[in-house]
């Protein structure tokens, strides 16, 4: 039988009974609230965060996909020197088990013009085998363009584009494309979408790929770069390492000459803000930490203080200052273990109520998101909680030195 726990669940029981309002009880109620409060905030920290991160990967991601091949020196946008869409180690690309699809893809600049106003574009041609999922849960207005069959003159643009040029479903768009000559083209506005990247809203369409050939003057294989799509659990930064070494070693003389880079590089301001969240993240940690740790010390220390005769007693029954000091960390547990629980169911309340109802909602043009994104799952919860646990336990030992210096024939007098 463990003595120290056994004299620990003693002292819980008796504080029940006792008058309410002793200062030990008094400072474990503070204890376990700002153990509890410290708990659910960390955790709605970590959800906010990892919610923009999972949105801001995916809304990049959907444009362009998360591993970008391309001609050497040139961007995924390029439209000047054209790579092939075949090239013999694709498939060993396609076999990875996070690889989701893998597109080539043709980019074509353009103007359009409305009335007196006018706007610079990037057309984007794609197949009808590219994967327009990410379009379709972003679309607002309209339908999907449908690139089977026949060079289709349909064209998904932006709501925020649209509004700026005022724009609706099934107007004619002209564009015009300058080079050595000028060509005009008529498109169909077929749909609007919006995925709340004011960048990429309004500077990106999406067209069929066989147009967009014909304008570069290219061929039916020839594109000016191509995506590769990830599973979203995959890290970006690995995934392009794995298919650059894939390429440097599987390649022939007769394959296209392919750089490898990633939307984390396209789209590095993006990412490089989600980095600061992560330091604003650690930040509300170690504060959080810190100010359960000092809060739990403080009532540990009063319960010391009151219980001071009864330490007495026990080192004049010979229990060593470890046993002793592990009776006061049992209890001291049972408070952390009670703030933790119920910091931490609520805080999935509060995470539950903001992911499906959406009740804090921001400006998406400057955090991309229409309201407070949240993404946390329960292994999540249970690594916060065992890390918080440790921490403040390992910060609780340290105040019960303060029993090896209390003197037994002194404390045992005091009443």
């Amino acid at each position: 039988m463990n003595v120290s726990r056994f004299i620990a669940r003693k002292m819980s029981d008796g504080d029940v009974g006792e008058e309410k309002g002793r200062i030990s009880i008094i400072s474990n109620r503070i204890a376990w609230i700002s153990v509890a409060i410290s708990i659910a905030i960390m955790i709605i920290a970590i959800a906010v965060v990892l919610g923009f991160k999972s949105e801001i990967r995916e809304k990049a991601t959907g444009f362009m996909g998360s591993v970008i091949l391309v001609a050497p020196g040139q961007s995924p946008l390029n439209e000047q020197y054209p790579s092939s869409d075949s090239f013999s180690c694709a498939g060993r690309i396609s076999d990875l088990n996070y690889v989701k699809s893998v597109d080539g893809v043709a980019y074509r600049s353009g103007i359009i013009k409305n009335d007196n106003q006018i706007n610079g574009l990037y057309f984007k041609g794609v197949d009808s085998l590219y994967d327009l999922s990410f379009f379709e849960k972003s679309l607002v207005e309209g339908k999907l363009p449908d690139f089977k069959g026949r060079v289709s003159n349909d064209v998904l643009i932006s709501r925020r584009l649209a509004s700026s040029l005022n724009y609706k479903v099934g107007d004619d768009l002209v564009a015009y494309f300058i080079g050595n000559d000028v060509k005009v083209r008529k498109f169909t506005i077929c749909g609007l979408f919006d995925a709340q990247l004011e960048d990429v809203d309004k500077t990106m369409a999406l067209i069929d790929l066989r147009h967009v050939q014909r304008l570069n003057g290219w061929t039916s294989n020839q594109i000016s770069s191509i995506e590769v799509r990830i599973d979203p659990a995959k890290d970006i930064p690995q995934a392009t390492d794995e298919i650059e070494n894939i390429l440097f070693s599987f390649s022939t003389e007769d394959d296209p000459s392919l750089f490898v880079t990633s939307i984390t590089r396209v789209y590095a301001h993006l990412f490089d803000w989600l980095t600061l969240l992560d330091l604003n993240v650690l930040m509300v940690l170690v504060l959080m930490i810190a100010v359960a740790g000092f809060n739990m010390i403080s009532a540990i220390l009063i319960i010391l203080f009151e219980k001071i005769s009864m330490i007495g007693l026990l080192k004049s029954l010979g229990m060593n200052n470890k046993g002793i000091g592990n009776v006061f960390l049992y209890r001291a547990g049972r408070i952390v273990g009670k703030g933790i629980l119920w910091g931490s169911v609520a805080a999935l309340v509060i995470c539950c109520v903001q992911k499906y109802l959406k009740v804090i909602t921001l400006n998406p043009d400057n955090y991309f998101v229409k309201y407070v994104p949240i993404h946390i799952s329960l292994l999540d919860v249970v690594l916060i909680d065992a890390a918080a646990a440790v921490v403040i336990m390992l910060i609780l030992s340290v105040s019960t030195i303060f029993i090896s210096k209390i003197s037994p024939d002194k404390t045992m007098r005091v009443e």
